[in-house]
């Protein structure tokens, strides 16, 4: 397989910035993987502390242990009051996804065709 096609699966399956480090493109692929990495910490962060009150609740009694009442616990912490940084961290998530994909290919293509060269 061509560099480009290695270059945009190791960054699509991998991990983002995998297929820059492969190019050689070091300083995109740690920033690509850094990006992605504090943007991750920052949606587990907010996961954690919404599981962590719902698990609260559920010791002290105030949610029954049933399977519908967790549910419907879960749900409404998912769907209400989301912060915004979790939105924007999601969004830098798939940033970093697609467009590292799209430039670690268009990167590798013009690499190919300079070796064809």
């Amino acid at each position: 397989m061509s560099k480009s096609v290695n270059a945009a699966l190791l960054n699509a399956f991998v991990c983002p910035g995998t297929g820059h480090l492969y190019l050689g493109k070091k300083a995109i692929g740690w920033g690509i993987i850094a990006a992605c990495f504090v943007s991750l910490c920052v949606m587990m962060t907010v996961i954690m502390k919404r599981a962590q009150a719902i698990a609260d609740e559920i010791v002290a009694g105030n949610i029954p242990l049933d399977f519908y009442s967790i549910y419907a616990a879960v749900h409404d912490s998912v769907t209400n009051n989301l912060p915004q940084s979790l939105n924007f961290a999601l969004w830098i998530l798939l940033a970093c996804w697609i467009g590292g994909t799209i430039s670690a290919f268009w990167m590798g293509k013009k690499m190919d065709d300079a070796a064809k060269q």
